[in-house]
């Protein structure tokens, strides 16, 4: 009959000794008790037999598990096995502790007793007792331990407290470290090195990355140095929750200190630059990675990579990464040359751009309008768009018999549309006449589109109207961009009775006006209280286009909104009836 360990405690007459606690202990995972009276078993014995049971005891239990077991549902059966046992182990592991603990306590000794007959766990039983906790994964046990070896007078050694932080870090637990360095802080330990770095790596790898950096500054105070796995788990966290520029000192400090860092971190770094826009950090894991590792970078990076140059305007990264990708035989498409051809063009290197562009068009690519929006940005932001526009243009010109296939309409439209969009659409038409006919270039309805456009802004309806007899003249088709901007234009003069002309025109040519269009009507009609407002409300619904409640109002209310509304209905005022009396009384009117 096995009754409780307590109950046979005190069922012994005499003070047992350690050595009949721990046999007791022992039969509890499995000896008998002739093995017990015939041999005395040490307690480390029994704590490792505890924690790791011997193969004979596993063989045992698993082949009597695979006879009774289905085999479909044996692993889900050995799993489960597992874990009763360890759930077992850890019970048992803390019984035994917890009643050898309790026969070194006064209220558990014979009165007869003198400290001199107490007796208390050896340093290595002791030690015995902490792998086992830290093995089963108790880091509660383990720091109870360490203070009950503090309390008993055995100092434990640096590698133990060592051990139970590293334990914790693993698992995440951060109240745990910083109860060992408390226990560190009583036992008088001057060496918090081990304390602060798992500290470290636990809170960075938890995800707590702002107590980490607060830690890590902590230590660089204090001049501790931070250890290879804290300082990665730092790097990482940091450019994950978007601290770039920190992540990046934070690499550099470590790296100055000599300690390694791993590939994973690296890329870690340049995953989390790409995707930030980070150009420094980028850059310096591009160049770890590729001198110090010799990595091959996936197309994802690489193409967040063009990116980061294309903003930055860095050729060589750029022109770096589009060979490396050349040389794993991955196809170049379009995406991976128009970051290089942005970044050529934002160092404004013109004939370079060119040299990309040809090298673009011979594979395919770069015949849309929106490759070369990087040229129609610069001409359009620059401080004197005219003298740019010829520059670029001269280029084009010495490059016609090289770069061939650079120079057609779509490069000229580009000049030309951000010429309009400065406001210089003068000068635009004038180019868009000129140019185009000293390369011998045909000039296209979109190379319309990009002057008419850019009248809209500037309400020149003068230019406008010429460009789009020029283009009728020409016998080229007027697109839906170009009604409806034509259609903007007229909205905005005194007489907009042409808008409707030009309205009737696309639906002659079956074209369906855009919401931003109709609405635009519905608003300069209700201003002048037109009723082809709501005319052009109905049709708006018989297109299926919707009509938002403040655009209905506002054609309701004659232009007026429903904010305007209620402001000016609350400012009208009831005017008040003056008697004599009151007038009369008045000082002003005393003499």
């Amino acid at each position: 009959m096995n009754r409780p360990l307590v109950q046979t405690w005190r069922a012994l007459r005499a003070r047992p000794t350690t050595t009949h606690v721990r046999a007791y202990a022992r039969r509890r995972v499995g000896y008998s008790i002739e093995e017990l009276e015939s041999e005395q078993v040490p307690l480390i014995k029994q704590v490792q037999e505890i924690v790791h049971p011997s193969q004979h005891t596993q063989l045992q239990k698993t082949r009597t598990i695979s006879q009774t077991a289905d085999s479909d549902s044996l692993g889900f059966v050995l799993e489960a096995e597992l874990h009763r046992r360890r759930k077992e182990a850890f019970k048992q592991l803390h019984e035994l502790y917890d009643h050898i603990q309790g026969g070194h306590r006064l209220k558990d000794r014979e009165p007869e007793q003198t400290d001199h007959e107490q007796q208390k766990l050896s340093r290595t039983e002791y030690g015995a007792f902490l792998e086992g906790f830290v093995e089963m994964g108790d880091i509660k046990g383990s720091v109870r331990v360490l203070r009950d070896m503090r309390e008993s007078g055995t100092q434990p050694v640096n590698t133990q407290y060592a051990m139970v932080m590293r334990a914790a870090a693993n698992a995440f637990r951060a109240p745990e470290v910083f109860a060992v360095g408390e226990e560190m802080q009583r036992a008088g330990v001057e060496d918090y090195s081990g304390f602060f770095n798992s500290l470290l790596r636990c809170l960075g790898r938890s995800g707590q990355i702002e107590y980490a950096y607060a830690v890590y500054l902590e230590m660089t105070e204090r001049r501790v140095e931070p250890q290879g796995p804290g300082s990665a788990a730092l790097i990482v966290g940091l450019a994950q929750i978007g601290e770039v520029d920190k992540s990046l000192q934070v690499m550099k400090a470590t790296l100055g200190r000599g300690t390694t860092l791993g590939q994973d971190v690296f890329m870690g770094l340049l995953h989390e630059a790409g995707i930030h826009m980070h150009h420094a950090a980028y850059v310096f894991a591009f160049r770890q990675l590729t001198d110090v590792f010799g990595a091959q970078l996936p197309e994802s990076d690489s193409l967040a990579g063009l990116d980061v140059a294309a903003r930055a305007g860095d050729v060589a990264l750029a022109g770096e990464i589009v060979e490396r990708l050349r040389q794993s035989n991955t196809p170049l498409e379009e995406k991976h040359f128009e970051p290089l051809l942005a970044a050529v063009l934002a160092r404004k290197q013109w004939m370079p751009a060119m040299r990309v562009l040809n090298m673009m068009r011979q594979a395919g690519y770069g015949k849309a309008a929106a490759t070369l929006r990087p040229l129609e940005r610069a001409v359009a932001s620059a401080e004197e768009p005219e003298q740019l526009a010829e520059t670029v243009f001269a280029v084009v010109t010495d490059c016609r018999n090289e770069q061939t296939l650079a120079v057609d309409h779509v490069t000229l439209d580009a000049l030309v549309s951000g010429l309009a969009q400065s406001g210089c659409v003068e000068a635009a038409a004038s180019r868009l006449a000129t140019w185009y006919a000293q390369l011998g270039v045909v000039r296209s309805t979109s190379s319309y589109e990009c002057v008419i456009e850019g009248c809209v802004a500037r309400r020149n309806k003068t230019v406008a109207e010429r460009m789009l007899m020029q283009l009728i003249d020409e016998r080229l088709q007027p697109s839906q961009r170009i009604y409806e901007a034509m259609i903007h234009i007229a909205l905005l003069q005194p007489n907009y009775e042409d808008a409707f002309v030009y309205l009737e025109a696309m639906k002659a040519h079956a074209m369906v006006p855009a919401w931003r269009t109709l609405a635009a009507i519905v608003r300069r009609c209700a201003r002048v209280r037109d009723v082809r407002a709501q005319t052009a409300l109905k049709e708006m619904r018989r297109l299926g286009l919707v009509v938002t409640p403040v655009l209905a109002s506002f054609a309701q209310n004659a232009g007026r909104s429903p904010r305007n509304m209620g402001a000016l209905k609350s400012s009208e005022t009831e005017p008040k009836d003056v008697s004599l009396n009151d007038l009369f009384d008045n000082d002003s009117f005393r003499v």
